[in-house]
């Protein structure tokens, strides 16, 4: 076992050494996606932007509340859930979509995982102009809490990492895993305070969000974008979700790793 683990850390020490190939892989992946279009990666700002004053005007309707405001709560709540969810499904391929890469050299895996985490920070950057232009709507940019929104962001990533890994690392054993998160993101989409805000719950709906991990996270970038500071329950939670994320991520890869070339 203390072999493994030292074959662990080796892994882990040559995947971020590395940071040159999963910054060319992560950027190559978008370039590939839109190569050929007239408009490029803006194809992805202006779907969601569209997608956003569509339904932010609509649901400032259904849920009685300001306009302007709501733009910016829905902004900032649908571009972070697509950002989590993004690297949730990718993740489950992150091993699978790199069969040749695997199989043909000795590459560190955990510079797949890091892969998928670029290639959704870069559609999270493109995503990032609607929520400058929602808060200049709003007229609110200059109350963003930075320094709490670098935390989150720092913990989100942070917690992406372990996500990545074990799904990757269960999808390359289980082929039913990723079809499994899909249909666990859609009901999770109405699950978690996107849309809709924790107050409009009963008391007892909210453990819907003290205890959905994806309403921690979002609370963690959302509330700094709207000028106000994480709470200390938020922090905490979070702290014990990225343990446990840890603590089941480690064991895993160390006994999977050996197997997961053999899986794919």
């Amino acid at each position: 076992m203390s072999t493994q683990l030292a074959r662990f850390a080796q892994d882990f020490g040559r995947s971020f050494r590395q940071w040159r190939l999963w910054m060319h892989l992560g950027l190559n992946d978008i370039a590939k996606q839109y190569r050929r279009s007239f408009l490029g990666p803006v194809w992805i700002t202006l779907n969601t932007g569209i997608f956003i004053v569509a339904f932010g005007l609509v649901g400032a309707q259904l849920f009685n509340t300001d306009v302007n405001a709501y733009l910016a709560y829905f902004a900032t709540g649908y571009i972070f859930f697509t950002f989590f969810s993004s690297l949730i499904s990718d993740g489950c391929s992150a091993f699978t979509g790199a069969e040749s890469y695997l199989k043909q050299g000795s590459v560190p895996k955990l510079t797949f995982v890091m892969r998928v985490i670029v290639r959704a920070l870069v559609l999270l950057a493109h995503n990032a102009v609607i929520i400058v232009a929602a808060l200049l709507w709003m007229g609110s940019l200059g109350g963003v809490k930075l320094g709490w929104l670098l935390l989150g962001l720092f913990a989100c990533i942070l917690a992406a990492f372990f996500v990545v890994g074990i799904l990757a690392t269960l999808a390359a054993r289980f082929r039913d895993i990723p079809m499994m998160v899909a249909s666990a993101l859609q009901v999770l989409f109405f699950l978690t305070p996107v849309m809709w805000r924790p107050e409009q719950l009963t008391e007892r709906a909210k453990w819907l969000v003290v205890l959905n991990p994806l309403a921690i996270f979002l609370d963690l970038v959302r509330k700094p974008l709207l000028g106000e500071a994480t709470s200390m329950q938020t922090l905490v939670s979070a702290a014990i979700v990225i343990a446990v994320l840890a603590g089941i991520f480690i064991p895993l890869f160390v006994v999977a790793r050996r197997r997961i070339v053999y899986w794919l």
